[in-house]
């Protein structure tokens, strides 16, 4: 489950944090599904 947290959406799997909860449920739906990072959704995490 995504969550909101400080203004950003964190994905549960990998804690990385994105501005669009759209962009932070497919990285985590990645994560479960391949249990590894997408670079193509990842490119868009926020430090």
């Amino acid at each position: 489950m995504v969550v909101l947290t400080k203004g950003f959406y964190v994905c549960e799997e990998c804690k990385f944090k994105y501005k669009e909860k759209t962009i932070a449920q497919k990285c985590e739906n990645w994560c479960k599904k391949h249990k590894s990072c997408n670079l193509e959704v990842t490119k868009h995490a926020i430090n």
